[in-house]
């Protein structure tokens, strides 16, 4: 997972030292969309495919707005026998925890060919340490066991007086906006209408339903998507084409009964 896009050839260079290591790696690609530097999308996107993968899964994770800087290179061990690659930015830790954590290390760079730069420590770090990982090379010869790393969670909603103020944690190629609401939050049943406004003023209400189906094409809704939380929708169409939102921002969320 990385920030890197697929304009450039940013990734087929990462993916090109890995299997200089070994060319019968399995590589498969998450996402290279994350928007740029949005940590927090990266951390959720991260959460959400985790558990699908096989044991042993060694996760590399490149969203790295301090590249260069002071922040640590580190590997991440989990109780199911998985490695998180990457930067220490707590970007990694959500989707660490859900399978157990049980040891970190901080990479020693000293262990790796030499670079040219320090701007692109995606293929001049990371891919050789997950390179000499898949060629059995042990986590203690990669580096030394770290006592504290950077933790980072996902926000939870916050109740104000007469709204709920929830958080958009990623917008999907369909304009399917997903929030870190589930219906336990806000005490929602299917027929429920809620009203979703933006801090910049644009507002619409929608019907809380089970399928997109269930509503008229072009009309808004929302539902419980794919990774368990509540999603603002439109059937055949971009709810974000209205409401111009992305990872980070913050609505606020009324509900009404049985209209």
């Amino acid at each position: 997972m990385t920030d890197y896009g697929l304009r450039d050839t940013y990734v087929a260079q990462v993916k090109a030292v890995i299997l200089s290591y070994r060319i019968d790696t399995v590589i498969i690609d998450v996402t290279h969309e994350v928007e740029p530097f949005n940590e927090l999308e990266a951390a959720f996107l991260l959460t959400t495919y985790v558990q699908y993968m096989p044991p042993g899964t060694i996760h590399l994770c490149i969203i790295d707005p301090y590249v260069g800087g002071m922040r640590k290179p580190i590997i991440i061990q989990t109780s199911r026998g998985d490695l998180f690659v990457g930067p220490d930015t707590g970007v990694m830790i959500p989707a660490a925890e859900q399978l157990g954590i049980v040891s970190a290390y901080e990479i020693d760079e000293s262990n790796l060919p030499r670079r040219t730069g320090e701007t692109f420590h995606g293929r001049d770090v990371f891919a050789h340490v997950v390179g000499m990982i898949v060629s059995d090379v042990p986590l203690s010869r990669l580096g030394r066991e770290l006592v504290e790393y950077r933790k980072f969670t996902l926000p939870n909603p916050v109740k104000r007086e007469d709204y709920i103020e929830a958080t958009v944690l990623h917008v999907d190629r369909f304009g399917n906006i997903i929030t870190n609401l589930k219906p336990l939050d806000i005490g929602i049943v299917f027929t429920d209408i809620i009203e979703i406004s933006t801090f910049t003023g644009l507002a619409v209400n929608c019907p809380f339903v089970k399928t997109y189906s269930e509503v008229v094409e072009g009309s808004f809704l929302t539902t419980i998507g794919g990774s368990g939380y509540i999603e603002i929708s439109r059937n055949m169409g971009s709810a974000n084409e209205e409401l111009r939102l992305r990872a980070g921002d913050k609505i606020k969320v009324r509900v009404v009964k049985n209209i």
